[in-house]
């Protein structure tokens, strides 16, 4: 009777194979598992249900080991069958329009392209919602990824973009592995590499985060931060924030842009605007110029802010340039630099002549013992990592718990744990209690920074309740002190 309700709880069971069409995913309801065989398909699918964060539409692999694959060939999505006919019917393989509570696993996008040179794998738009992207791949498109617009949010995770981009697209509306126009967007343990035309990450969020990824050989730069289309037209003030933090961004050695890494630009020259930058914990690895690591392109006077910590930015001997030092705020401690580097507003900044990768030659940028990086992080800034990538470019789409927060750069020296992927079982974080004199610490794994402490007194039934005490964030772990004389409680973490 139990798993007859969960079941009907649950929704339908649909399966699609090379046989169908569009028509089985687009008509998933919420609580639906559309569950997609291996084989090659080549219509779109316009997706547009509203679904709950309870009882989600799921759309996923049958084989994520043999994934399906939307492949048009040379076929122009355009032309491609599917019941959509907006104008902009082929700006995705698939596309969410005001879609909510998606979770998609396991798919490949290759070959998506238009005839206007500006199609991606996926895109969203209009306000879509808690849209997750997994264990996805995206190669061979003109954009990898787009969307983004009004309040949209999505995340992706353990995902591939490989040389997405097209060279039909004009520079002046050029093409990415990764094209976010606004919203919220969250992108995690993904290995993104070898854009076609422009970036490998181009962000117009309202706010955004990138942890935990490998970004290698943008075409033009890595990535950006510039004005979010959705104010255009709009009464200011505007805030964007981009947070990169625990990335390892690994240079071109020929850029098409070899004056900038990352860029903070007001490309619409919207008045009102503050970018802001926070970048914590990453590994630049240049190609052995002057590349600027960070670029607060603010010439026009636009407020712009950048904090670079407890970062290695190697294969360069610049860190920032600024346009307008007056309308710039760019500050950072504790980063790694080489002994030539050029003067930067950034301070506490360990020099010497390597960083003591582990071997660079093999793109192992771990530290290796007796690298200057190792302990000489500053962990009084806020956002600490409680994760790393794993591993490299061979063995991709994965992350640990980093065991602590006390290196500078990407990867912590004393970290052994295992890898965890698109499918692995989440570790689970230990609550510790120990005694300290009258009190007892109650203490936490910094990769659980997002679980909650609850409490309960010992009355039955057992309530929990949020604990409404503080606790402290370091660089080893989070840390709870309870008063002996305090009433008595159990404790408890929450997801």
């Amino acid at each position: 009777m139990l798993a007859g309700c969960w079941s009907a709880a649950q929704g339908a069971v649909i399966n699609v194979g090379p046989g169908d069409n569009y028509s089985k995913i687009e008509g998933a309801q919420p609580g639906d598992q559309v569950i997609i065989a291996p084989g090659t398909y080549a219509f779109r699918v316009y997706l547009t249900a509203q679904a709950t964060p309870t009882n989600p539409i799921v759309i996923q692999a049958q084989d994520p080991s043999n994934p399906p694959v939307w492949d048009f060939g040379t076929n122009l999505v355009d032309n491609a069958p599917g019941d959509y006919t907006g104008g902009d019917k082929a700006r995705g393989a698939w596309q969410f329009s005001g879609a909510q509570n998606y979770s998609i696993s396991g798919i490949v996008f290759r070959n998506c392209r238009n005839a206007a040179a500006n199609c991606g794998g996926i895109r969203y738009y209009e306000t879509t919602t808690n849209l997750y992207i997994k264990d996805c791949v995206f190669t061979l498109n003109d954009n990898g990824m787009t969307g983004g617009t009004q309040n949209s949010q999505a995340t992706v995770e353990f995902c591939e973009f490989n040389a997405n981009g097209s060279t039909n697209a004009p520079s002046s509306a050029p093409t990415h592995n990764l094209y976010i126009y606004g919203g919220y967007f969250t992108m995690r343990y993904c290995f993104v590499h070898d854009s076609v035309q422009g970036q490998n990450f181009h962000i117009r969020c309202r706010n955004a985060t990138l942890e935990y990824n490998w970004f290698a050989r943008a075409a033009n730069y890595e990535g950006d931060l510039m004005s979010d289309d959705d104010f255009s037209g709009e009464t200011g003030p505007f805030q964007q924030t981009l947070t990169l933090r625990g990335n390892v961004i690994v240079q071109n050695a020929l850029p098409g842009n070899h004056s900038q890494v990352i860029a903070l630009y007001n490309d619409a020259g919207l008045s009102g605007l503050t970018l802001s930058l926070v970048c914590l914990y990453n590994t630049f690895v240049g190609n052995g110029g002057s590349s600027a690591f960070v670029h607060v392109s603010n010439a026009d006077g636009t407020a712009m802010s950048a904090q670079i910590s407890d970062s290695i930015i190697s294969g360069t001997t610049v860190a920032t340039l600024i346009g307008d030092g007056a309308a710039a705020s760019v500050s950072g401690v504790n980063n790694w630099q080489p002994s030539n580097a050029a003067a930067s507003p950034l301070t506490n900044t360990v020099l010497s002549a390597s960083p003591g990768f582990a071997n660079p030659a093999a793109e192992n940028y771990h530290l290796a013992a007796g690298s200057v990086c190792i302990g000489a992080a500053n962990t009084s800034v806020y956002g600490l990592p409680g994760k790393e990538y794993y591993l490299n470019e061979a063995t991709n789409r994965m992350w640990r718990p980093r065991a602590s927060a006390l290196d500078v750069g990407a990867f912590e020296s004393t970290t052994t744990s295992g890898p965890v992927g698109p499918y692995s079982a989440a570790p689970q974080p230990r609550l510790n209690i120990a005694p300290s004199g009258p009190k007892a610490v109650l203490s936490w794994p910094l990769f659980a920074q997002d679980y909650q402490l609850d409490q309960s007194d010992l009355g039955v039934p057992v309530t929990w309740i949020a604990s409404p005490l503080t606790w402290v964030t370091n660089g080893t772990g989070l840390t709870f002190i309870v008063i002996a004389d305090a009433a008595q409680s159990f404790y408890r973490l929450q997801k």
